[in-house]
């Protein structure tokens, strides 16, 4: 057993060695009444002082327990009044927003109450969020995330510091946590539906944890987060690794919700490497959606499908879809879960300096004389110069529409927009997605790939217009 007196030290010799906060830091401390959140209440309180800390204590009352929920709120009220804590109270609805969402439970108040966390941290000027999960936390979630089939990553279970995210007592046990509070004379609430078998992560807090201590090893719970530990140093290794061949085939958003992978590149790496590479891509098409739905078994069925016929696809959670192309495979948000947007979508007109959104993406737009202009104009794929004396009507963003055209040439030969884009193999489903510069009928700059020849600076211009797509990697 580790030494019961000595918990709070090791919290803060924790809280060091992640730097999970700084001399003079501000953390709001999402704090239940259970006996983990009122731990680490006490212990940011113990040290406040001495680390200059500026703590304040949140709590969300869920809406489900009924006047036992409400004490709870009032036991978090009066123990912050004596600890001379601020402290904020919230009330939610769980089961409506559950209803609403179509989440369990578990997952729409979680997702409620970071949410709130976060709103408080921002409206304090805090640094970070401390939350209470301790090491029996860290093997349920071990054992819940190697059931589900969640690969290397969810082996390694919750981060000590993720984000503004930070988790003190991720190494002590909850034995170890209601020792030293009965030890320091603080009282805590008690859950009563942390003791009921309704709820998957309690079956193995009550049922699978104890079996295992009892009938494999007494240490099972210690050896499980220490081994996460184990596996997020070693993840950490293999994410600078695979930073290489992300940096390598992954390319750049031409449309928003989408990247493309350079198979050639792609499949040169190791298997491991994929893994990560593919990981990364979906979340980043994803964005808030995130990877919480995925498992081992949709990365490996994205590997395959690198290696399956043109034009084969794939669906996956939260509206991602992997097809297969020629030389790539393509990661994107499906129609369906796509905010509607049509070719016949109302133009965004360029009228003056300043950052234009349209279909999510943003564009920097400058008006400048010529002799404000570079010298000369480095090459670059999401960046143009047009020669604005040569344009004779408003200009606008928009998606393509019947009669769109290029000048393709110095002798005025036109192109029709449709026979370029196939030209450029751009498939049928992404056409009415790319975002056209467009002055009538005449595209200027069909974003991604080229500009107009009767938009081109040849020398002589008095002004010019600067059109700058907002993409990571182009300043």
């Amino acid at each position: 057993m580790k030494g019961k007196k000595e918990l709070d030290q090791r919290v803060l010799e924790t809280i060091k060695s992640y730097g999970m906060l700084q001399q003079g830091e501000g953390v709001v401390a999402g704090v239940s009444g259970g006996a983990d959140s009122v731990c680490l209440l006490a212990v940011l309180r113990k040290y406040r002082e001495e680390r200059k800390w500026t703590v304040t204590a949140v709590h969300v009352e869920h809406g489900l327990r009924g006047s036992a929920g409400m004490e709870d709120a009032a036991y978090v009220e009066r123990l912050c009044r004596e600890w001379e804590i601020p402290c904020y109270v919230e009330h939610i609805e769980v089961n409506e927003l559950a209803d609403r969402k179509g989440q369990s439970l578990e997952e729409a108040g979680r997702q409620a109450r970071y949410e709130i966390f976060e709103k408080w941290r921002k409206r304090l000027g805090a640094g970070k969020i401390a939350v209470a999960h301790n090491e029996n936390d860290q093997a349920e979630t071990v054992l819940m995330n190697l059931v589900r089939g969640s690969g290397l990553q969810g082996l390694g279970g919750m981060q000590p510091v993720r984000g503004s995210i930070i988790r003190p007592l991720l190494t002590v046990s909850r034995q170890e946590i209601e020792e030293w509070l009965l030890q320091n004379h603080i009282c805590w609430r008690t859950d009563a539906t942390n003791l009921e078998t309704d709820y998957t992560r309690n079956k193995l807090r009550l049922q699978a944890l104890p079996w295992l201590e009892r009938e494999i090893n007494p240490e099972a719970v210690s050896h499980l987060a220490r081994g996460a530990a184990h596996v997020q140093k070693a993840q950490r290794y293999l994410e600078k690794q695979a930073e290489r061949l992300y940096e390598a085939c992954v390319v750049r958003e031409e449309v928003p919700g989408r990247l493309d992978i350079l198979l050639s590149e792609f499949l040169a790496g190791e298997e491991l490497m994929q893994e990560y590479v593919l990981r990364r891509a979906a979340a980043r098409v994803l964005g808030g959606r995130g990877l919480k739905d995925y498992g081992e078994n949709h990365i490996r069925q994205m590997q395959r499908l690198c290696r399956m016929d043109c034009g084969r696809r794939m669906d996956f959670p939260g509206g991602l879809q992997a097809v297969r192309q020629e030389k790539r495979l393509v990661l994107r948000i499906t129609e369906k879960d796509r905010p509607a947007e049509t070719g016949k979508k109302e133009c965004c007109f360029l009228q003056g300096d300043g950052v234009y959104t349209f279909l999510g993406q943003k564009f920097r737009v400058k008006y400048r004389p010529a002799e404000e202009a570079p010298s000369c104009f480095q090459e670059k794929k999401y960046t143009k110069w047009l020669a604005y004396d040569t344009i004779t009507d408003n200009i606008c963003l928009r998606t393509r529409r019947t009669g769109d055209y290029l000048l393709v040439n110095d002798k005025g030969g036109r192109k029709k927009l449709k026979d370029y884009l196939i030209d450029q193999k751009v498939p049928r489903e992404e056409r009415d997605q790319i975002v056209l510069v467009a002055q009538g009928s005449h595209i200027l700059w069909v974003t991604g790939y080229r500009i107009s020849q009767g938009a081109r600076v040849v020398g002589g211009e008095k002004r010019l217009l600067e059109i700058q797509m907002m993409v990571e990697g182009e300043r």
